[in-house]
C-alpha cells in the first residue's frame, strides 16, 4: 500500500476513535507527513527543465545534454547549434529571444536570428507553442541557462566565478551551472544540494559558512548536530577541500556567482 493511501486510511479510522489511541494515530500521521516533506529530494527548475527537454526530443538534434548538435546539411554552420555559451550567444541577445526560439522556431523580431537563418539547412527548429505549457517553458529556459551559462547582462565577476567553478569540476556534482545536484547515496535527501534551491539554504547559513564549506570541505556547525553528523558520515560522496587549490580572489568570485544565482 502506498504511503499516501495508508495515511488516508489511518486518518479516516482516527475520526471514529477518541482518546489516547486516536491522538497517537494523529500524531503518527503528522510525523509521517513531516518526515516525507523534510526528506524529499528537491527538484529545481533546471532539473525539471532537463526532463522537459528529453520529453520534447530536444536532445535528438542538439545532442546529449544539448552540448553537441547533429550534422545539418545545407546549413552555413554545418551543425545544429549546441547550447554551450559560445554558440548560444550567436543566436540570442535576451531571454525573450530564447523563449521565442522554443515557441515559434525562431525569434520574431531579431535581426541576429534573421542573419543566422539565411541558410538554415535541412534540419529546422520546430515550434513548440502548441504543446508546451507556461511552466514547462520556464523550466526549459532555466535548463538551457544552466547548460550554457548564458544570461543577459551578467556581471564580469559573476561570469568569471562560473568559469572558475566549471574549471574546478564543481558542476560535476552540483549539476549544470550548480543548478541541479547529482545523486549521493546515504546523504540526508539522497542528492548533492544545488546552489539555487532551498536545500542549499539548509546546509549553508551565510557567506562565512559558504567559504568554510569550499575551503575545508565541511561546515563545523553541521558536525555538531547529531542528525547532520549521522548523514555526513554515511553519505558516499564527500565535499573536497579546495584550500590548496584556490586563491582568495577566485574564492570571492565563486561566492559572487553563487550569490547571483540565488539572487541574494
Amino acid at each position: 500500500m502506498s504511503s499516501p493511501l495508508r495515511v488516508a486510511r489511518l486518518l479516516h479510522w482516527s475520526k471514529g476513535h477518541s482518546g489516547p489511541l486516536g491522538v497517537a494515530v494523529l500524531v503518527a500521521i503528522a510525523g509521517a507527513i513531516a518526515y516525507g516533506h523534510y526528506f524529499r529530494p528537491e527538484i529545481g527548475p533546471a532539473m525539471r527543465g532537463e526532463e522537459v527537454a528529453n520529453k520534447l526530443g530536444c536532445f535528438s538534434c542538439h545532442g546529449p545534454e544539448g552540448v553537441s548538435g547533429i550534422r545539418n546539411p545545407g546549413s552555413a554552420a554545418r551543425d545544429v547549434p549546441g547550447w554551450e555559451h559560445r554558440k548560444i550567444s550567436m543566436y540570442i541577445r535576451k531571454e525573450e529571444d530564447l523563449r521565442e526560439w522554443i515557441l515559434y522556431g525562431r525569434p520574431r523580431n531579431s535581426l541576429m536570428a534573421a542573419d543566422r537563418m539565411e541558410t538554415p539547412g535541412l534540419v529546422r527548429m520546430p515550434a513548440y507553442e502548441k504543446i508546451i505549457s507556461t511552466g514547462e517553458l520556464d523550466d526549459l529556459v532555466q535548463y538551457l541557462r544552466a547548460v550554457s551559462g548564458w544570461a543577459a547582462d551578467i556581471p564580469d565577476i559573476v561570469y568569471e566565478g562560473r568559469k572558475i567553478a566549471a574549471d574546478l569540476g564543481c558542476f560535476g556534482c552540483h549539476g549544470q551551472s550548480g543548478m541541479g545536484g547529482m545523486s549521493n547515496p546515504g546523504s540526508l535527501k539522497g542528492t548533492i544540494p544545488a546552489w539555487d534551491g532551498g536545500d542549499f539554504k539548509q546546509v549553508v547559513r551565510d557567506e562565512a559558512e559558504l567559504k568554510e564549506w569550499i575551503l575545508e570541505g565541511e561546515i563545523k556547525r553541521l558536525w555538531k548536530n547529531p542528525l547532520a553528523w549521522y548523514f555526513l558520515k554515511r553519505q558516499i560522496i564527500k565535499m573536497p577541500p579546495y584550500r590548496e587549490h584556490i586563491s582568495d580572489l577566485e574564492l570571492q568570485k565563486i561566492v559572487a556567482y553563487i550569490g547571483w544565482l540565488r539572487k541574494e
